[in-house]
This record gives structure tokens, sequence and C-alpha cells, in this order.
């Protein structure tokens, strides 16, 4: 297809907070729009940075290829960074890139932003609006959480197709010499900028494997144009003008051989079949498969049933969904989905394979305006969530319920604003019943949830199906706002103004440990084992952590090194730590660090720093005269006049190889018939005094270090005590 659209880029490279979206460093890959009158995020495009942190934490935004700039920030001052304000796309084109000239189904290696934390970790939003107003949508970075291997894609279903509704893929590669794989696209699809009779298909019906290589900080975006594809068959079409286009790419499978970052969603898009002015910005980051649920608790906004719909997209054959506790039997079977609704008379195919998607309709919400959701397998979970009509839509990708989401959100910054742009801020909580939960914003300070100030806090409300979980609804919210609780805490924003709408979730992705950092322990050899030590970061958040070690076998656990931050490296592998979250009567959850690989020290086996392949001394057992010292000249170890207690410190130990050497000695291992200088018990200690020493060529003379003494001191090297002094004169 030759028609193209604008495609626009961000990148960021990162109480109990950690199992948030907080990290030390961000990705956020392209967002694709369609240009299309106001469909153009030209209303202003923003990133929002907040920490839990009362003292400041140094930041730095860096615009791939551009000059970096350094902030402070702390918890009661976050930060707007303007990629660019109301009235254009960006001259610099830096977050933006310009239609007409082949953007989307390339490689980028110049777009896009780095934002990382030195001191402690942080949040990232990016909010944006579109022209006049009409248009705004927001996605929250899952930080490290992000970072897999393996996703499904979501966005809405633009069943009525429109030139403004896009849908798109976006990844970003986090490591150099990355392979992406995109699949899983019905051949009727008509990507923009893809030649499909050049791609080809599959026996399956599907195009051919999408191959991409990457490196740290590229992206490459898909998009697919509502209007375009085939025509969605009679007996299979969600509506009369579905086309393949509409929700071609929900399901797509999107892998890669390293860790990648993954955006999905629509600029414009709707549930809604209504066209028209039913259409907004809806996307989010996504976070690996292994990451995913199986059940899922979903509240809605104040928007209409035909858009304030849950997706959910299979990741395994065979996969059926209960709701409320009941299996689902009204629905109707499409392509690649079941539309679930109260309309809808029984149908007989209830499960889905992996790639195809259930859509529930807005009906299904029960009584409080909750939706309890279990499938057999684990799949993407999205929420069409809205405050209004239509034309305010949002898309949320939704956590799963996990006993490790838990903790505080502190803060979502300046929740009423995109830009210069005054919004209305609603807070949807969903928590365990019984947990004890705080809210600060301008108006309160860590105040009972149900004693707010000008914000108002719906009483709890109960989920059918689930009797463990209650949802609470805050409206009037204003400036940062912070939510505390002592159980499980899933937190979603939603902000209006006008015809727009945008928010996010801003807890319940579990972060990972840090990846370890390597510490050198003074080898000439560098970064290898045995010289090596690897430190963990903060492990707070972790009831237990582990070390783990794959030496090329597969990973097994390092014995002895249970909650110690520090290792050491004992041989070559990959490195990584294991952190557990224990919460009772429910499994343990892990969550592994990226991984260090280590290599393994040339050998060096007579310790000189020079490796035994270029070494022409190996340590081997010698003899050397020591000239300029007034004897006794120790020779073995059976010369003592006198026997002294007290103990030396060791500084540094080294060995010298050479026929003839002179020098400031401070210590010498003596060698001679009864003494092997590698294993040899007793040392002579000169008080830098002047002397030569003389042994064979190709042999060695060791000596170290040691604070100055006035006499010589013979001492067993195996732990430090003195045997004799002599003077030396």
């Amino acid at each position: 297809m030759k028609k193209r659209i604008p495609v626009l880029l961000f990148l960021l490279i990162g109480g109990f907070n950690g199992l948030a979206q907080l990290s030390k460093i961000h990705y956020i890959p392209p967002v694709a729009f369609a240009d299309d009158a106001d469909a153009r995020p030209n209303g202003g495009q923003f990133l929002y940075i907040s920490t839990p942190s009362t003292t400041a934490v140094n930041v730095v935004i860096t615009p791939v290829g551009g000059v970096p700039q350094a902030v402070a920030i702390t918890n009661g001052s976050p930060y707007r960074y303007e990629i660019q304000s109301d009235g254009g796309l960006g001259p610099s084109q830096q977050a933006l890139v310009a239609n007409n000239t082949n953007q989307t189904a390339r490689v980028h290696v110049d777009k896009g932003y780095i934002v990382q934390a030195v001191e402690s970790e942080i949040y990232v939003a990016l909010r944006v609006r579109g022209g006049g107003g009409l248009q705004a949508g927001a996605l929250v970075s899952k930080g490290l959480a992000a970072l897999g291997t393996n996703f499904r894609a979501g966005t809405f279903t633009n069943y009525f197709p429109s030139a403004a509704f896009v849908s798109f893929i976006s990844v970003m590669g986090t490591e150099a010499g990355t392979i992406l794989t995109i699949n899983n696209i019905d051949e009727n699809v008509d990507l923009v900028d893809v030649d499909e009779g050049a791609l080809g298909s599959n026996a399956f019906n599907q195009l051919n494997d999408i191959v991409v290589n990457l490196n740290r900080g590229d992206s490459y975006t898909l998009a697919a144009i509502s209007t375009g594809g085939a025509d969605v068959p009679g007996a299979q079409e969600a509506h009369p003008s579905h086309l393949y286009n509409g929700d071609g790419l929900i399901g797509a499978r999107i892998s890669s051989t390293k860790p990648i970052v993954v955006n999905t969603g629509s600029m414009d898009g709707s549930f809604s079949d209504g066209g028209g002015a039913q259409k907004d910005y809806g996307f989010d980051q996504l976070v690996d498969i292994s990451k995913v649920g199986t059940e899922y608790i979903f509240k809605k906004g104040s928007g209409g049933n035909a858009w304030e719909n849950v997706l959910l997209v299979a990741t395994t054959d065979n996969t059926s969904v209960t709701i409320g506790g009941n299996p689902i039997t009204n629905g109707n079977k499409y392509l690649k989905s079941i539309n679930v609704s109260g309309l809808y008379p029984a149908t007989a195919n209830t499960t889905i394979t992996a790639g195809q998607y259930f859509l529930i309709e807005g009906d299904m919400y029960d009584v409080n305006g909750n939706m309890y959701v279990e499938t057999s397998q684990p799949v993407y979970a999205f929420q069409g969530i809205s405050s209004g009509g239509g034309a305010n839509q949002g898309l949320f990708f939704v956590p799963p319920l996990k006993c490790s989401s838990l903790g505080d959100v502190d803060n979502i910054p300046l929740i009423n604003e995109i830009g210069a742009v005054g919004y209305d801020g609603v807070i949807n909580i969903i928590s365990k019943i019984g947990a004890n939960i705080t809210f600060t914003d301008d108006n309160n300070t860590n105040q009972p949830i149900n004693t707010l100030n000008i914000a108002t806090a719906s009483a709890q409300q109960a989920v059918t199906g689930n009797p463990n979980y209650v949802t609470y609804e805050i409206t009037n919210a204003s400036g940062n706002v912070s939510i505390f609780s002592n159980d499980e805490l899933y937190v979603s924003y939603y902000n209006e103004e006008g015809a727009s709408a945008s928010g996010g979730f801003y807890s319940g992705f579990s972060s990972p440990p840090e990846k370890p950092t390597e510490i050198n322990d003074g080898s000439v050899f560098g970064y290898c084992a045995p010289n090596l030590s690897l430190q963990a970061g903060n492990m707070d958040n972790f009831t237990s952590f582990e070390w783990m070690l794959d030496p090329g076998n597969g990973y097994t656990k390092i014995v002895g090194y249970d909650n110690q931050l520090t290792v050491s490296t004992t041989i070559g592998g990959n490195y990584k730590i294991r952190g557990y979250i224990s919460c009772p009567g429910e499994p343990s959850e892990f969550l592994d660090s990226d991984f260090v690989t280590v290599l393994q020290c040339p050998p060096d086996s007579d310790g000189d720093g020079i490796e035994d392949s270029l070494d022409d001394c190996p340590f081997t057992p010698g003899s050397a005269l020591l000239k300029g010292c007034p004897q006794p000249l120790i020779i073995g170890n059976n010369y003592k006049t006198s026997v002294v207690t007290g103990t030396i410190q060791i500084i540094e130990e080294g060995y010298f190889c050479s026929q003839f050497l002179s020098g400031h000695f401070n210590t010498a291992y003596h060698s001679g018939t009864n003494i092997n200088p590698e294993v040899g018990d007793y040392i002579i200690y000169n008080n830098r005094q002047l002397f030569e020493s003389q042994f064979a060529f190709g042999e060695n003379f060791a000596y170290m270090y040691l604070p100055d003494f006035t006499v010589i001191i013979e001492v067993q090297k195996s732990n430090g005590e003195i045997v004799a002094m002599y003077p030396c004169n």
C-alpha cells in the first residue's frame, strides 16, 4: 500500500512503591497517528515525570541523537517536559515523523527520548492532545516491567471504517543485535508502507513473518488504516462495513531474541461502530506474556455501553472466559472474535485460539459498575473507558490481579492538565476489602478515603463474583495525586476536557529486580571471574531473593548467597537475581532481573597479572640472594633467635621476574631449600633498605608490602603472626 501516515515517536530509556510502574529507566516506542484533520496530535505532546522521593532525584532526558537535558525532581516537584506545545506537530521533528516520506515499516535510529534517573526510581507518562482539543491520549511507562520478548497486540476494534482510524504496533530495541519478528496478521490486512505481495503469505492465510534487526534505541512501527484491507465476509463481520484493517492488528504476535518494549493502540479509533465523532486516542505500553494473568477486575467509567468495552486477547488456544463467576453463553462469533453482550443469543463456540479476542460490551458490568473476569489461560486485557459520549474514549492496558501488586502510588503528577489545558481528573481504585486507603492531592494530605476534602470518593462498591475486592471512584482530584494502601492496590486515572479524554494505570505491573552492577575487584584482567563481584540494587520490595548462575547448561541457584546484596563470581556465565514475593495463602511470585554475562579471566597460575599464555616467568620455586642487608639472612624455617607476639597487616603481594633486580623492597619471601615461594610460610621484611636480589633466570622472587618497621621481621604467612625480629643495620 502506498498511502502514508505520520508517526509520532517517543523513547524513554528504565512506603512500598517498587511494584508500580517505578523504574530508573523507561522506554516509550513510537505512537502512530492518522494524518486526518483533528486526528493529528498537534495540540501538544508532553512527558510527565514524578517520583516518591522527598529528596532530589537527578533525571537526564535525552532526545535520541540530540542534546541531553538534566533536571532534578522531588515528590512535591514533578517535571513536565514539553516535546511540543499546543499549535503544531513540532518543527524539529524530534517527536514526530512527517507524512508522505515512507516513515512506517522502517527502522528509525534518531527519534524519541531516553529518560533515566540516577538516585531513585521515577514514573514517566506521555500525554498527547489532538487538534482543536478534540482528541487526547496518554500512556504510563511500565519501566523495567515493560521489557520482554513475547507480546500480543491490542487496539480499538474500528469496525466502522474511517480515514481517522489508525491502529499500530510500535517496538523499541533495548540491546544491540536484536531480531524482531511480527506475525499472526491476516493476509487480507493492508499495512501502511508494506508491500504485502512481496512479503507473501503462508498456508494459514496469514502474512509471512516481518523480520527486522534492531539495536538499542532503534524503533520500528507497523500501522493499518481502518479504510484499508479486504471486506470481511458477511457471515463473519461485526458490522456491515467491517474491513480486515479495522481489527487486523489485534492479536498480532511480537517476539524478539532480546528484550524489547512495545506500545500498541489506535490514534484515532473506537470500540463503537457508530462512526462520525465517536473516536479518540487510545494506546498504552505492554508487558511480556509471562506477566499477564487470568483474573481481572474492571471499573467502568461514565460512558456508554457501546464504547465502555473490555478487550481480551488470547495467548493460548482453547481460552474460555467467565464474567462475574458465570461462563459466557451470550455472544456472537465473528471473524477472529466473540462479542459478548446481554443482547446476544447463546453461542455454541465460547472459546478462542491464540491471537483471537473476546470483546465484552459495557452492558456486562454489574450494577456497581464492576466486572470480574476469569479466563482459563492468561490473556492480554484492555479496557475502553469514557467520561461520557463516544468522543471521550481511552484505552488502558489492565494489570491482572496478583498478590504482588502491593503498595502505594506516589504520585500521579498534575492530574488535571495536559500542557497548559485544564482537565477534570478521576481516579479509579481496586483493592482488597478491608484495606486501609488514604489519599493525597492539592486539598488532602494522607486523608482516609471516606473523609476527603473537595475531592469526592464513592462508597466502596462490591464486585460480583469476587467478594474479596472492592472498588472506589474519586472525582474532583487535583494537582499531584498519591494513593496509599496496606494491601493490593490497582490505580488508574482518566481526565477529560470537552470532547477529549486520556489516562492509564499507575500500578499493578510488577517490576523485576534491577540488573546487577559489576564491581571489579582490582584485577588487571578487568571485569571477569573470579576477579569480579556483582552488586544487587534496592531489594526492599521483595520478600526474599537469590542469585542464579547459568554456566551454559541452564540456571541454578548459587548456594550460600540468599538475600545477600553482593555475590562473588567464581566462573564465567550469565548471572541474575531472582526476587520472590510471598502472600499468605497464595503461591509465591518470582521475578528475574536481566542477566549479566561474566567472562572467565584468562589463567594466571602465578598470580602476577600476566596470563599464562603470555607469561615467560611461570611461578616456580627458586633460590635468591639478597644483598645489602646484614646477617642473619634467613634461609629456611629453622633459624630463630627470638619469638615475639603480634601480627602485621599485609598490604600487597607481587612477584619479580628478572635475573637482576635492585630497589627498595619492603618485604620479600626468601627462597631456599625448605621454602616454596608459592606456599611458603615465612617472609623477611626490610624497612625501605636498598638491597639487591639475584636469582636464576626463569625463576621468580616473591615479595609482599607491609607497614614500615625498623627491623627485619619474620612472619608466618598463613596468619600474619610475627615469629621473629632481627636488627637491620
